[in-house]
């Protein structure tokens, strides 16, 4: 060998070099995925939509009213049943399948379009006029005593007396009516009141009312004939 002449020693790069650049693509990949992941999830669970709550008790049978919804906004979630606020205008005029509580969402299962009363009771149409309910009017779901007025100067020969009706009971289907001022019903429903029509020249108000269907027929009658009155009580009373 020449003494003259130098020989280069082998170099090996070492292999970590190699490997930090596709170690730092695949962390920045990892990253932006995670960072997307966490994006959606945040705007999902914090999309909110504004659906139907109810504002305030509605009866069961009651015309749902709009003064008895409210907008809520709440997050979306899977397998709540809601009703979007802009379908108001729908379920308004529907009759509550259940009774309702202020405070609760509303769903379309709730509503029925025509509402069938349980068994043992019955709804009636009762046509009062003018003094024959409270000036203020009567409202749905407001509970009201049916009480028979007579004709002036009139009175049915009674097997059902002032004192037969005390205590809750009213008259029942098998008698007859009483005399003025006999209770029918104590505790009727008021489902809905509708002002009288125009063509009928007067300006009472039409009221379905949800009572037992044995006192059905008695009040019926009675308001066929203009014989009776409401009385606004106290629910329960």
């Amino acid at each position: 060998m020449d003494a003259g002449r130098q020989v280069s020693p082998v170099r090996l790069s070492p292999v970590g070099r190699r490997r930090r650049p596709v170690l730092a693509v695949a962390s920045l990949a990892l990253i932006v995925t995670c960072i997307a992941v966490f994006t959606s999830v945040y705007l999902k669970a914090g999309k909110q939509v504004e659906v139907l709550a109810l504002a305030r008790a509605v009866p069961q049978g009651q015309v749902l009213e709009a003064a008895d919804l409210a907008v809520v906004r709440i997050s979306v979630s899977t397998g709540v049943v809601t009703v979007p606020a802009d379908e108001a205008s729908v379920v308004v005029g529907r009759h509550a399948a259940e009774s309702l509580e202020p405070g609760t969402l509303l769903a379309a299962n709730d509503l029925v379009t025509s509402y069938s009363p349980p068994s043992g009771e019955a709804i009636v149409g009762v046509a009062a006029k003018e003094g024959q309910f409270p000036a203020s009017g009567v409202a749905p779901g407001e509970t009201v005593g049916v009480v028979l007025t007579g004709l002036p100067g009139e009175q049915d020969s009674a097997t059902v007396s002032p004192d037969s009706s005390a205590g809750g009971q009213g008259a029942t289907s098998g008698e007859q009516l009483g005399t003025s001022g006999t209770i029918l019903v104590p505790d009727a429903l008021v489902l809905e009141a509708e002002p009288a029509p125009a063509s009928s020249g007067s300006d009472g108000v039409d009221v379905s009312l949800l009572m037992a269907s044995s006192l059905a027929p008695l009040v019926a009658s009675a308001s066929a004939a203009g014989q009776v009155a409401l009385v606004v009580v106290a629910s329960g009373s």
